[in-house]
């Protein structure tokens, strides 16, 4: 039997998010941060089970209890690692450094670990999604990245070791080569991630059967022109406004130097006036444009390259709306000091997931799912399962927030 196409809905509203948006603000302000998995799981939640396949919801099942047990015995570990170092004495900076080194090199699989975590408590119709590959797999897809990460890191801290030590022009080009080198690595490492995660994901027994992922050329056009992006907006925006505030403060190379005394208090004040508004203004500024142009790119070219002999998958992105979107977002986010977030947030989710299509074969919809879908209208599971039964053989119409099949 020939596909039918489906077009994903997406049913969530900026009234409805809001509240659980402040709720997850104010827990992690009232905690200090340790109620993160409870405020992750609760937005992931929201918006998988408000997005809507071939009448079906998509539903996350975490239990933020693991993932903050998980998050603790990690942090503990950690800090017990480092208060270990700190006894080495004059040893200590260069294990720090170590420890830096070994935590970046081992990030392909911990995203693999992140995206085996995620997708196993992801599900549709009762199918859960699981990761058909390796740690090894991760080493292959994403090392070259990594490596490059890891040396414009290092170069980074060799900048400030210059600088700190009188050598201006020195500490002026090994930033510039770390500021490109982290410009290039961290998109790539982004673009290698995705090919990773359609190349391996599996809905059920159903594997990606498409003979060809996002080709080797293409990857590197989408990472080069990311990285451009990202490049500019940094010598464009953020140094500029970085180094007037700077002057403004009076922090230079010297007030820098002076922090490896005893009392530097003075310094460190004069560090954090500079240091949080500078990572707040480059996270706005690489949000606007470089992200999005990045992801809206994967998400056309490797959804619409994600298929099975039962199903297959088609997005096509308005790419100059969604960047037009995303900069009027992220303005005012800025302007609004994060109150606008959750509508930016709507916003852009309902673009990105309206574009996407589905083609599935009408007798995988006519299988009833294992796990009935939690009922946005407070059905009960019993009742619901009998609907969503219902409603696959033909007997009931879809309501007015599930899409409509075409032919």
């Amino acid at each position: 039997m020939s596909h039918i196409r489906y077009e994903v809905t997406f049913t969530g509203d900026a009234e409805t998010y809001r509240p659980i948006w402040r709720k997850n603000m104010l827990l992690m302000l009232l905690t200090a941060g340790i109620a993160l998995p409870w405020a992750l799981v609760g937005r992931l939640r929201y918006f998988y089970q408000h997005t809507y396949v071939a009448g079906a919801n998509l539903d996350y099942h975490v239990n933020p209890w693991k993932m903050f047990a998980g998050n603790l015995v990690a942090t503990v570990i950690l800090n017990a690692i480092y208060y270990g170092i700190s006894l080495t004495g004059p040893y200590r900076l260069m294990g720090v450094a170590a420890m830096q080194l070994l935590t970046a090199a081992m990030l392909p699989i911990g995203l693999h670990g992140y995206l085996e975590f995620q997708l196993q408590h992801t599900s549709w119709r009762g199918q859960r999604l699981k990761l058909a590959a390796t740690p090894v797999d991760a080493i292959k897809a994403m090392g070259l990245p990594t490596l490059l990460y890891i040396v414009g890191g290092v170069t980074a801290v060799w900048a400030v070791i210059a600088g700190m030590g009188g050598q201006r022009a020195l500490s002026y080009v090994l930033g510039g080569f770390a500021a490109l080198a982290l410009c290039i690595a961290l998109p790539w490492v982004y673009v290698q991630f995705k090919r990773y995660q359609h190349r391996h994901a599996v809905l059920g027994n159903w594997p990606n059967a498409q003979a060809t992922d996002l080709p080797r050329g293409e990857a590197w056009g989408v990472t080069l022109v990311t990285a451009l992006l990202a490049f500019l907006a940094l010598l464009a925006i953020v140094l500029p406004l970085t180094w007037g505030l700077s002057e403004l403060v009076g922090l230079d190379w010297s007030a820098v130097a002076r922090m490896k005394q005893a009392e530097h208090n003075a310094e460190s004040i004069r560090l954090a006036l500079v240091w949080v508004p500078g990572v707040l203004l480059l996270i706005v500024a690489m949000m606007a444009l470089p992200y999005p142009y990045l992801s809206v790119q994967l998400q056309n070219r490797l959804w619409s390259g994600t298929a099975h002999e039962h199903i297959r998958f088609e997005s096509a992105v308005p790419v100059a709306a969604l960047l037009k979107l995303t900069a009027r977002n992220w303005s005012l986010i800025a302007c609004t000091l994060g109150w606008y977030y959750p509508k930016a947030a709507i916003t852009e989710a309902r673009l990105r997931m309206q574009s996407v299509s589905v083609w599935i074969k009408p007798e995988v919809l006519i299988e009833n799912p294992s796990e009935p879908q939690p009922a946005p209208g407070g059905a009960s599971p019993d009742q619901q399962g009998t609907q969503l039964q219902a409603r696959h053989v033909g007997l009931v119409m879809p309501g007015p927030t599930e899409p409509t099949p075409q032919r």
